[in-house]
């Protein structure tokens, strides 16, 4: 006699509500497979496609109306005052033949990755220092930065070559200088930014003060600090090789200077390009990814 087991509970109303919930669940991935839109064929996509490659066509039209209107100009203009694109892009790539010249480009990056540190570890220990004695904040910011901001570039080249003599140290001096205000402004105002809850808590859960710096503090500021590097990576170009240029010290400043005592317009262009296109390299291949990264983090 065969035995006939009892149905599970679940044989009843559930199983039917189950089947019905199922079946409908295939049935819509059903229609969702059937008239889902091709990927290649999505409007949105191709129109996010399209308004991408417009700027990039614009900047590329740019560039040829400038490469045009120097080739232009060029042509009427004495090669001492105006050298064409052919020329300066034959110098280009002859001086780096030139005996020493890898090492002046290696002097030169040099002096502006130190410089760059110095100045964001500058800037960070004296916003640092304001954040946890207020009473500082007038002197540093009302003060110091506005100073430090106003002072000449020049008075610190000069500075720096009677106090160091011609040598790196004096551009790396003069050029941190002149970025600590940056790297003070942005920081502090990266401190003033901090969600105040979890400052308070990390505060109430260790009373050392490094701790809380290296544990939440610069976490949280580090959007801001890759935006100060950032900003400081471009000023620099900018400063070194001015400092470079007057305190005589081995750099492309001196190659500029050298040029400039001799009268090669092609290899002040061909040095200048090499400048665009190291900072241009550096910051959109490196910083800016860094900094889109972090920004994506932090955003969510």
């Amino acid at each position: 006699m065969t035995t006939v087991s009892p149905a599970p509970p679940c044989a009843g109303g559930l199983c039917r509500a189950a089947k019905t919930h199922f079946a409908g669940k295939s049935t819509l991935e059903h229609i969702d497979r059937t008239t889902r839109v091709p990927t290649g064929d999505r409007p949105g996509r191709r129109a996010r496609r399209f308004s991408l490659s417009v700027p990039n066509i614009a900047a590329a039209l740019f560039l040829l109306a400038v490469l045009a209107a120097w080739q232009y100009f060029s042509q009427r203009m004495p090669a001492v005052l105006l050298p064409s694109p052919e020329r300066v892009a034959g110098r280009f790539f002859s001086i780096w033949t030139t005996r020493g010249f890898t090492d002046y480009v290696g002097l030169t990056i040099y002096h502006v990755l130190a410089a760059v540190v110095l100045a964001v570890l500058a800037g960070l220990t004296i916003a640092l220092l304001t954040y946890f004695a207020p009473v500082l904040n007038r002197a540093v910011y009302e003060r110091l930065a506005p100073f430090l901001n106003s002072f000449p570039g020049v008075g610190w080249a000069y500075l720096g070559l009677i106090w160091f003599g011609i040598t790196s140290g004096s551009v790396i001096f003069a050029s941190a200088i002149a970025m600590v205000p940056l790297a003070i402004i942005n920081i502090g105002a990266g401190l003033r930014a901090l969600d105040a809850d979890i400052v308070e808590m990390a505060a109430s859960m260790s009373r050392r003060r490094p701790r809380r710096v290296r544990m939440i503090i610069l976490p949280l500021l580090l959007p801001y600090l890759t935006a100060t590097v950032r900003l400081c990576f471009g000023v620099a170009w900018q400063i070194v090789l001015v400092v470079e240029l007057l305190c005589g010290a081995k750099g492309l400043g001196s190659v500029i200077s050298v040029a400039r005592q001799r009268y090669w317009t092609d290899m002040i262009f061909a040095v200048v390009i090499l400048v665009l296109a190291l900072v241009f390299l550096i910051d959109r291949g490196v910083l800016a990814r860094i900094q889109a990264r972090i920004g994506k983090t932090f955003n969510g």
